[in-house]
């Protein structure tokens, strides 16, 4: 039922953007991701980077906790970017790979990458992150390669992405490729800007099984509004689509928010509606509901991130839900660098083990 009122709002709002252009066709268009920190384009070649090092502290229930120094989460990244005039079009090219500082290995630690046990899909030392070209034409950017999904890019609040600290790993948001951290391979990219409206599509185009991270015919959309009814206030839906899952597939939709209260002070707020199995953060068969409440405080050089969230499983009885609560304080020391330092608790409310992580963070943006 949510997912058909999610599809009927999506459809209405394309088709209102849509016959809406010519009304805006003097309003400028942009493609933005949230991509590492780097020079914006000019004409010519520009390479940026992030490193990244952290230390972790993870206990789950009673157990000892784990202590570990290591970029878990793939943030530290190197790429280029460039854009070309071609006529009345505007070619962009990007391309991002991940690596981590403390192990070498450009994946998770769920993988042993000091045995031969991974020869079927051996670990690396550096590995795409993304990477496309594409042209930025009168209607919006067209594209194709590899993208972040408009689930993950619109909608987006959290911080300390890609660290031990996550929301994500902490189920203050949906998890893996079809949810928060959504990458997808081989796909086609439009996004555009009509007045207030950002309109974003990604649809999965490849059928090579074994080297897609995603099937043909997946798609993620997102609509994000901007300045519209009150001034410092963002309103958005997004969705993601599995066509490989159930008869007919199935779908993850979110609804996020966020308003400016001052200059110093942003809250946000995010509902995902998950059916996907991999995407829920525990939840049986990944079917559950996400709601988060969160808070971005600035003062002098510290920047705060709160985050209360509850996850309400639908398969199982109260076993499932749990609620999270996090808070972190990242110290801009320059303006390429800065220290974060935060806590984040699941707690379960039946009789699973909570999770809890502390996190130390050290980030250069070049």
């Amino acid at each position: 039922m949510g997912s058909e009122i999610m599809k009927n709002i999506f459809i209405a709002a394309l088709f209102a953007a849509v016959i809406s252009a010519p009304v805006f066709a003097g309003g400028k268009m942009d493609h933005s991701q949230n991509y590492a920190s780097g020079a914006q384009g000019s004409n010519g070649v520009h390479f940026f980077g992030r490193l990244y090092i952290g230390y972790d502290q993870k206990a789950t229930g009673a157990a000892n906790s784990v202590d570990s120094i290591r970029d878990n989460g793939g943030k530290s990244r190197l790429g280029l970017k460039f854009k070309e005039n071609i006529g009345g079009l505007t070619m962009l090219g990007h391309a991002e790979w991940r690596f981590d500082l403390a192990d070498g290995w450009a994946t998770s630690d769920s993988k042993n990458c000091n045995t031969d046990a991974n020869g079927s899909s051996p670990c690396q030392s550096i590995e795409l992150h993304i990477g496309h070209l594409g042209f930025m034409t009168p209607i919006g950017y067209l594209g194709m390669g590899s993208y972040e999904t408009p689930y993950k890019t619109m909608g987006f609040y959290d911080k300390n992405m890609d660290t031990a600290i996550g929301m994500n790993n902490h189920g203050a948001s949906s998890s893996t490729d079809f949810g928060q951290a959504g990458t997808w391979d081989s796909s086609i990219m439009y996004h555009g800007k009509v007045g207030p409206f950002h309109i974003a599509y990604l649809r999965g185009m490849g059928e090579n099984t074994n080297n897609n991270n995603i099937s043909k015919n997946d798609y993620s959309f997102g609509l994000r509004v901007e300045n519209l009814i009150i001034a410092n206030l963002e309103l958005g839906v997004a969705r993601t689509f599995d066509k490989s899952e159930g008869a007919d597939g199935e779908a993850n939709d979110k609804i996020f928010a966020s308003y400016k209260v001052m200059p110093n002070l942003d809250v946000f707020y995010t509902s995902e509606d998950l059916e996907i199995t991999s995407t829920g953060n525990g939840f049986t068969n990944g079917e559950g509901d996400i709601e988060t409440f969160g808070a971005h405080y600035t003062m002098g050089m510290h920047n705060l991130q709160l985050v209360y969230a509850t996850g309400d499983s639908r398969e199982v009885a109260a076993n499932e839900d749990y609620r999270t609560i996090g808070i972190s304080n990242t110290m801009q020391l320059s303006k390429s660098t800065d220290i974060t330092v935060g806590y984040i608790r699941k707690g379960l409310q039946g009789n699973g083990n909570a999770i809890r992580t502390y996190g130390l963070g050290i980030t250069h943006s070049f």
